[in-house]
């Protein structure tokens, strides 16, 4: 039974995964489970993930059980746990030596590692979001994880000391890093962090208040490996940023939607003006830039650019590149939203020239004309007439206008269904002419 105190990873794996009276092993093994939630049922040979978020686990428990259970374990998520002494941590790493995946997320784990830690040669993934844990202990850690990859430290508040010029890497093997929501605003204490794990290529550093990107107290050059780079929801607020980021020499992908920066532009102007600015980026904002993307691109930012005082830098490199530009004429070609025609109907002695919008549909448009004609709605017959003497009936109410062609000038010709009255004796019969209506 869970208690306030917490209860122990032993515990939680046996309720989940083997607290199943009605399954079988059997049962378990033709289905190729292989631990996930809904089933509870697992097998020393089949559970391979184990998945225990939120379930106040603070211990490992019997390690001889557990050593039974995980085994062949590869993926294991305890985020946001009650996982605070390195000992039990130690412990649950100990019995998970084919372990490839570690999620201690938002665990209140100490911030000092004074125990030694069973190496880890085949965890590739650690995430350690909100754990606050400072450098140095991240610098113990690896020790004994190698082969670690990919490293996940979003939502921590992590500290360089000020007087800091460099910091010692930590690990030569991490290509990918999440820095999601850290706090960091200041670009030098960025590129400190990146420096301690000087090989790595992706960088994820979503909704951090940096402001701008600036490479003067560290080299730009000693950010040579980095080849993607997130930079969404940050404050960036200056073209001087995108600049300096055209001097990464390895940056081909590029996220940065959601910046102030590009507020005051559309959406053509924010892709044209990043592409041209950044000679190397093969893909903005998930978008492969193709060879056909980049040569429109950068043809925009000359035009752009070409009657401004001021010039950016790669003006001059995209003139010598494509040659002076002729201005384009600028051609409205968004679909019309209004129309104007003229609306006729001699029955009614009508005679208005209308507005059409034409996000309207054909109904909207009839019921309309009932209010200005008197004409009922359903006895309502609209014909639309083009200067050309074209004649087309509409009929379907739910049929959008623009899909009418409706134009500039034409006519709709309103008319009214007429009701024909026929008198019909049935043979043989003594009954009264009965009045059949036909529309």
């Amino acid at each position: 039974m869970e208690t306030e105190a917490g209860c122990s990873l032993i515990e939680k794996i046996e309720y989940k995964y083997l607290d199943d009276d009605d399954a079988t092993v059997e049962e378990f093994l033709l289905t190729g489970f292989t631990g996930c939630s809904p089933c509870k049922m697992a097998s020393q040979r089949g559970l391979e993930m184990v998945v225990l978020n939120n379930m106040n686990i603070n211990s490992a428990g019997d390690t001889t059980k557990l050593a039974n259970l995980v085994r062949h374990v590869s993926e294991v998520d305890l985020g946001w746990n009650q996982l605070s002494n390195w000992e039990e941590i130690a412990l649950i790493m100990a019995n998970l030596p084919n372990m490839r995946c570690l999620n201690l997320g938002h665990n209140p784990i100490g911030k000092e590692l004074t125990v030694e830690l069973p190496n880890l040669p085949r965890l590739h993934t650690l995430i350690l979001n909100g754990t606050n844990l400072p450098l140095a202990t991240l610098r113990k850690l690896f020790s004994v994880l190698p082969n670690l990859s990919e490293l996940h430290m979003s939502d921590n508040c992590l500290e360089v000391e000020e007087n800091e010029e460099n910091v010692e890497p930590i690990s030569d093997k991490v290509h990918t890093l999440h820095l999601n929501r850290c706090g960091i605003s200041d670009w030098q204490n960025a590129l400190k962090i990146l420096a301690a794990f000087p090989n790595r290529k992706t960088v994820f550093m979503c909704e951090n208040p940096i402001k701008s990107i600036e490479h003067h107290q560290i080299s730009h050059q000693q950010l040579n490996t980095l080849t993607t780079l997130n930079l969404t929801k940050t404050e960036i607020d200056t073209w001087e940023s995108i600049d300096n980021l055209d001097k990464l020499p390895a940056l081909t992908e590029l996220r940065i939607p959601n910046i102030p920066l590009l507020d005051e532009y559309s959406e053509e102007e924010r892709i044209h003006l990043i592409i041209g600015r950044i000679e190397k980026l093969r893909e903005l904002n998930g978008s492969d830039i193709s060879p056909q993307q980049r040569e429109t691109s950068e043809r925009f930012f000359i035009r752009y650019f070409q009657d401004s005082e001021n010039k950016p830098s790669q003006y001059n490199r995209l003139i010598e590149k494509h040659g002076s530009l002729e201005r384009l004429v600028k051609v409205d070609l968004k679909p019309k939203i209004t129309v104007s025609v003229n609306a006729i109907c001699e029955e009614k002695n009508y005679a208005q020239k209308l507005k059409l919008h034409l996000n309207k549909n054909l109904g909207d448009l009839m019921k309309f004309l009932e209010k200005d004609t008197g004409i009922p709605y359903n006895r309502i017959r609209l014909f639309h007439i083009t200067p050309d003497g074209q004649v087309e009936e509409c009929r379907f109410p739910n049929m959008p206008l623009h899909t009418l062609r409706i134009d500039d000038g034409d006519t709709l010709n309103i008319q009214m269904y007429k009701a024909f009255h026929l008198n019909c004796v049935c043979a043989n019969s003594d009954r009264k002419p009965a009045k059949i209506i036909i529309n």
